[in-house]
């Protein structure tokens, strides 16, 4: 198990790949955190391990072979379960075989249509998004998010029984529409996606609402006392559960008009106000 009290000054030991887009840390002996340190969304990728099969929560940008990484660390096979559909969280879908997805029009549209090269250039590929040198053999002028085929949609309260791992399903949106958040009734983890994070929450975007993102944390601190710990989709995973309740009132303050934003404009030229508070920002229209 991961103790609370320790993961935060424990220095998680670093596996080499021998793909260098990744970095991959191991948080402890059943799981990993795989993130793209040199793009801009600093995605996490995590890998959680069963008796019998492994379990891939998203699968980034697309950028770098996910899945020889993966190959590295076990050799079970895996599922994939993605905690929403914004591109940079299924970028490598189409090299795995059993992919679980929460049951959403979003959802439904991607896995049939794939994503056009143009759009993944836009939103993962420009030179100001990469840090270089692109990982070896990948052409980015070449890239593409094929259609994939979904083993199972999910609903809310699923629970995923994969060998001994418990996995509760949690319809959470708030930043993106179809985002769900997976409770690890096992090992008393959240993976938390893109609501709970060391960062800013982007409810600024398409589909992106903050009283939906209210009730999303409302939901999560009903479950409180099933968690010890956050794996977020991006930035830094391990992160202490006491920062839902800091977000369940950050949003609180931002729907009453408590708040006071700075506006901007992110790198894709989307306005936002933009609250602070503290570890966690909210970014809305």
């Amino acid at each position: 198990m991961i103790d609370a009290r320790d993961f935060q000054t424990t220095v998680p030991q670093r596996f080499t790949s021998d793909d260098d887009w990744f970095e991959v840390l191991i948080i402890s002996d059943y799981l990993f955190a795989i993130s793209e340190p040199r793009h801009y969304e600093h995605t996490v990728i995590y890998l959680l391990l069963g008796s019998n099969r492994a379990i891939l929560i998203d699968t980034g940008c697309g950028i770098g072979n996910l899945r020889r990484v993966v190959e590295q660390l076990t050799t079970l096979p895996v599922t994939v379960v993605n905690t929403h559909t914004h591109l940079d969280h299924l970028g490598s879908n189409h090299q795995f075989s059993e992919i679980l997805m929460f049951d959403h029009p979003r959802s439904r549209n991607i896995s049939s249509e794939g994503a056009p090269q143009e759009v993944l250039v836009w939103e993962l590929l420009r030179k100001e998004l990469v840090t270089p040198p692109w990982p070896h053999g990948f052409r980015h002028e070449e890239a593409a998010l094929p259609p994939f085929k979904v083993s199972r949609w999910l609903k809310q309260d699923d629970v995923l029984e994969i060998g001994d791992i418990h996995l509760r399903v949690l319809y959470t949106p708030g930043e993106a529409p179809d985002h769900i958040c997976l409770l690890d009734q096992t090992h008393r983890i959240l993976f938390s996606g893109d609501i709970l994070l060391n960062g800013p929450v982007w409810s600024h975007l398409d589909g992106g609402d903050v009283s939906e993102l209210q009730k999303s944390y409302e939901l999560l601190m009903r479950h409180y006392d099933e968690f010890d710990v956050l794996m977020p989709g991006h930035n830094a995973p391990c992160q202490h559960k006491g920062l839902l309740p800091i977000a369940l009132a950050a949003s609180e303050e931002v729907l009453s008009g408590k708040a006071q934003p700075q506006a901007g404009v992110d790198l894709w030229g989307r306005h936002y106000n933009k609250y602070e508070f503290g570890r966690i920002s909210i970014l809305s229209k």
